[in-house]
């Protein structure tokens, strides 16, 4: 576990037992230069053992996107690999385009305001926050997708080049099972999770 003799003196491990302790986590970003600002950046960079050793399995996430017109496809994918990487139960995910959504912007925009644009998203936002809210409470997660499926057996790889990865694995039971946690999964996902195997 080399990220236990990190050289670096900073906030990592404060930030690491407070997304471990969060009941759940709401990865709120707006895109800069279609990517998540540096700062968050860091974060990820410096939390990639949680790509390889997970330690949020089951963790309710949320991802909250906006823009001021373009990005957020891409942002949103990004985080979405990250949240599955470390293998949070994604509720679900928006992006929202300020300048449509807020009616008190004063710059010029190609993207004008829009009330039923405003009215959609906020819908939307509701909607969302009900669910992550009832995810919270419920403690139930949700199956896994294609996609979950697929980063679980490819993440699953990191265990023949690591023995740190190996015995952490190995310890939580993943080396043969079909996912981080148990789930009902449909024969055509169990098949899609043997061929990857």
């Amino acid at each position: 576990k080399r990220e236990l003799r990190c050289p670096c003196n900073d906030d990592l491990g404060i930030i690491r037992k407070k997304l471990i302790k969060a009941d759940g986590i709401i990865f709120a970003t707006p895109v800069y230069a279609y990517q998540v600002p540096a700062p968050l950046k860091r974060i990820i960079d410096r939390m990639a053992f949680l790509f390889h050793r997970q330690e949020l399995v089951g963790k309710p996430a949320l991802i909250v996107v906006t823009s001021d017109g373009g990005g957020h496809k891409q942002v949103s994918k990004y985080i979405k690999m990250t949240v599955s990487g470390w293998a949070c139960n994604l509720v679900g995910a928006i992006s929202i385009i300020s300048p449509m959504y807020f009616n008190d912007r004063k710059d010029n925009s190609a993207w004008g305001y829009s009330e039923n644009y405003h009215n959609e998203i906020s819908l939307k936002l509701k909607k969302l926050s009900h669910k992550f809210k009832v995810s919270i409470e419920s403690q139930v997660t949700k199956t896994p997708s294609f996609y979950q499926i697929f980063m679980f057996n490819w993440l699953r790889t990191k265990t023949f080049s690591f023995q740190a990865d190996y015995d952490f694995w190995n310890e939580k039971g993943w080396l043969n099972s079909y996912y981080f946690y148990d789930a009902k999964l449909n024969p055509l996902k169990k098949i899609f999770g043997n061929i990857l195997r």
